[in-house]
C-alpha cells in the first residue's frame, strides 16, 4: 500500500507543542497543501531539476516512523526560496515516464503534477511570508490518519 503525503502550516507554539507531544500536533494540524500519493513522483522531478528539497527527509521527524516531521521558520524559508528559484512547468518538464517506472516510481499524469508542484510552492510561499512553519504529514492510501511506524 502506497502512502500520501501533505504539508499543515503551524506556528511557532504549535511546533514546539509538538515536538513534546507529536499525537497532539497530528491531531490539531490541517492540510494546506495535498501531494496525495504524488510525492514521489513530485520527489523526483525535484531532484531532477536540482531543486534542494526533500520532502520526505528535510525537517526533523517527530515520531519513530518519521510519519510526522516539523518544518521550522528557516527550512520554510529555504524551501520557498528553492522551489521560487524554478517554475514548476520547467520543473515538470522533466517528466520520464519510463526512467521513473524503472526506479520504482508511478509516473502519474505530468498534468496533475504540474498541479502538485503549483500547490507546494504556493504553499511555501504563503508560510514563509508569515513567518510561520510546517508538519509533514504521511499516511497510508485511503486511510485519514498518519501511517503508524512498525
Amino acid at each position: 500500500m502506497g502512502t500520501r503525503m501533505a504539508f499543515a502550516r503551524v506556528t511557532g507554539m504549535e511546533l514546539d507543542h509538538g515536538v513534546v507531544d507529536p499525537e497532539w500536533l497530528r491531531g490539531v494540524v490541517r492540510p494546506g497543501c495535498e501531494l496525495g500519493a504524488h510525492w514521489d513522483a513530485v520527489q523526483y522531478l525535484l531532484d531532477a531539476a536540482g531543486v534542494a528539497v526533500d520532502l520526505r527527509v528535510d525537517g526533523d521527524p517527530l515520531d519513530a516512523g518519521q510519519t510526522l516531521a516539523a518544518w521550522y521558520p528557516e527550512l520554510v524559508a529555504e524551501a520557498a526560496a528553492a522551489l521560487s528559484g524554478v517554475p514548476p512547468e520547467l520543473i515538470v518538464a522533466r517528466h520520464d515516464p519510463v526512467r521513473m517506472v524503472e526506479v520504482g516510481i508511478d509516473p502519474g499524469d505530468p498534468v496533475v503534477l504540474l498541479e502538485c508542484l503549483r500547490s507546494l510552492a504556493r504553499f511555501f510561499a504563503d508560510a514563509a511570508e508569515r513567518g510561520a512553519g510546517a508538519v509533514m504529514l504521511l499516511r497510508a492510501e485511503g486511510v485519514g490518519r498518519p501511517v503508524l511506524s512498525g
